[in-house]
């Protein structure tokens, strides 16, 4: 058990001291500061939404950003865990709680941040959007590091090519909710998105298990 806090306080660690992950959202506020106050000052001529897709592509350019910070050298990792004696399941699972710990609040404050400077609101429950948030967060985590636990690609530019397809289908199911469908139809595509996230978690600690 103190194996495992110890695992986790490591990966928060190696999380806080990437510069690039913890400033990320710096450019992109920026952006937001610089671009859509303008757009906001014709807003009642603009449809909804407009703001609604633009804010889930900024989610999804923010996230891509996140995926490809820091790729991980196989080799290196290797040694690690065989010196610890840490399983590649346990770092995986791990891995994955503590870049959710540093990712989701930056998450929760871009979108934030460009309802406030869009003067946009919720077309959907505020408990339906943070869900959806939450289900998105852990797929595009626990894909990415599946990536990059089982390639040997440790090229940024493939990252990117890799994730944003990736990132692209996960919002196929996010997308509707945020534009808001009713709570019958948003139910499905919260269970749906449920189901993902126990099917990609369950087969890569199968797989890994078996390793």
């Amino acid at each position: 058990m103190l194996k495992n806090i110890y695992l986790i306080k490591k990966e928060l660690l190696i999380e806080y001291r990437n510069n690039v992950s913890l400033f990320i959202i710096t450019p992109t506020v920026a952006v937001l500061i610089l671009v859509f106050p303008i757009l906001s000052e014709n807003r009642f001529v603009v449809d909804d939404n407009f703001f609604t897709i633009n804010k889930l592509l900024f989610l999804i350019f923010f996230t891509t950003l996140f995926s490809i910070r820091s790729p991980l050298n196989q080799k290196q990792l290797t040694r690690e865990l065989n010196f610890g004696n840490i399983t590649r399941k346990n770092f995986f699972l791990f891995k994955t709680i503590s870049e959710f710990i540093i990712f989701m609040p930056q998450s929760i404050i871009l979108l934030v941040s460009f309802s406030i400077f869009t003067n946009t609101g919720l077309q959907n429950h505020i408990l339906y959007f943070g869900i959806s948030i939450i289900f998105f967060s852990l797929n595009s985590i626990m894909i990415n590091l599946i990536l990059q636990m089982f390639t040997s690609f440790n090229n940024r530019f493939v990252q990117f090519i890799l994730m944003v397809p990736v990132l692209m289908s996960l919002s196929f199911f996010i997308a509707p909710i945020w534009l808001g469908i009713n709570p019958n139809l948003t139910n499905i595509y919260l269970m749906m998105y449920l189901g993902i996230t126990l099917l990609v978690f369950s087969y890569t600690s199968w797989f890994l298990e078996r390793e």
